[in-house]
């Protein structure tokens, strides 16, 4: 009786595997942990090979993986193709398992990436990447690990080549974001035992290049009227040339930190800009952080711990979201020279923002490293970053 409970199990088990169907039920094969939210919504892709291979193919709920009978997605042979899914709503992603094509052609997915983010844009090739898929079997469906990424688009992508994408199914198994405060809107203290991400790491840019910079996802949209920025830079001698410390650049708006000059540090925001005399940057390391909150204009820089003279700037801003942060290039500058100038080189770590201003005593706490809030729009420890060209994360202390 138990042999033949067990072969009917089996037999059940490949069914539901290998049919396809369009039910709530097929939605659920592989559920571990966080349920799957890609079920239903809106997908979409850089081209479509034929109308067999439309996009909503890898959302539909079944691990069946044979293109030839409508099972999975296919682009045309694109530069660089994408498919991305459109999860509604910010999402804390644990891992996205995908399926691979099982009737031919297993090694086109060599090489591709699965990106996690909040910028629609290019189809979400521009948000922190995930993980690398280095090769799946035909048909093989494989977990990968994104230990609670945040955002609302999941794209898989096959960079720097021109490649079929092709996918049977995509599933993403998250729990909603959510922004959880306390202590007057401000986010919990930060446990340095548990956070995962870059601690303890430094993003070493080595040359300048056109090439090379990394775009940083925030954890909530920077839609601000208030912050506090702070980071740890290590430079060269840079004598009298400029060098961006953080970019944003949406639509409409601006937000750009640099060292214009030996001693002087500029505030970009929007179209007015204000201007700062400080100690000079150091290859033994400067911490820095700008506050600014829009009510009466109030901005000030922190040099290792110390606040300048305040200032008055863009009075009843609103800082707009939907844009790119960056780091290593300045995505404000007009003409190349400039782009050119501006590039850094050198070492950045510790950043973290908020959105509110700290108090004196909280920015020596970050500057000395003790206990403080978590950053709630960018946390070094648990930062989704993606990294393009020459730049390298190493251990801090190496």
């Amino acid at each position: 009786m138990l042999c033949n409970l067990a072969v009917l199990v089996t037999v059940t088990l490949h069914w539901l595997l290998t049919h396809k169907r369009n039910t709530i039920a097929d939605a659920s094969i592989i559920r571990i942990g966080d349920p799957n939210r890609a079920v239903g919504k809106i997908s979409s892709q850089s081209s479509m090979y034929e109308e067999k291979g439309a996009s909503r193919k890898a959302i539909d709920g079944s691990l069946a993986s044979s293109y030839a009978k409508g099972d999975c997605t296919l682009t045309k042979k694109d530069f660089e193709p994408w498919w991305m899914v459109d999860l509604i709503s910010a999402f804390q992603v644990s891992a996205v398992v995908i399926t691979n094509r099982g009737d031919c052609c297993e090694s086109r997915i060599k090489g591709a990436e699965i990106l996690i983010g909040d910028l629609p844009q290019k189809g979400g090739t521009m948000n922190p990447r995930c993980a690398t898929i280095n090769s799946m079997g035909r048909g093989e469906t494989m977990s990968f690990n994104c230990a609670g990424m945040q955002g609302q688009y999941v794209t898989i992508t096959i960079p720097g080549r021109s490649e079929f994408l092709s996918l049977c199914e995509v599933q993403v198994l998250a729990h909603p974001w959510l922004h959880i405060v306390h202590d007057g809107g401000r986010s919990p203290v930060r446990d340095s035992e548990t956070d995962l991400g870059l601690q303890g790491r430094v993003l070493t840019f080595l040359n300048e290049s056109k090439s090379s910079f990394v775009v940083i996802s925030p954890m909530q949209p920077l839609n601000l009227v208030e912050f506090t920025l702070c980071m740890r830079v290590a430079v060269e001698d840079l004598g009298e040339r400029k060098v961006i410390l953080f970019s944003y650049r949406s639509q409409n708006d601006q937000l750009r930190i640099l060292r214009e000059a030996k001693g002087r540090f500029g505030f970009h925001m929007g179209s007015q800009s204000v201007m700062f005399a400080l100690s000079d940057l150091s290859t033994l390391g400067s911490h820095i952080c700008v506050t600014w909150a829009s009510e009466f204009g109030l901005t000030a820089f922190w040099m290792n711990g110390k606040r300048s003279i305040r200032k008055v700037h863009n009075v009843g801003h609103v800082l707009q979201s939907g844009g790119i942060a960056m780091l290593g290039q300045d995505q404000g500058a007009q003409s190349m020279s400039e782009q050119q100038e501006q590039r850094f080189v050198g070492e950045i770590m510790d950043l973290y923002m908020w959105d509110y201003v700290l108090k004196p005593n909280e920015i020596q706490d970050v500057f000395q490293d003790h206990q403080f809030p978590r950053g709630n729009i960018f946390d070094w420890t648990i930062l989704s970053y993606k990294i393009t060209g020459n730049v390298m994360v190493l251990p801090k202390d190496k």
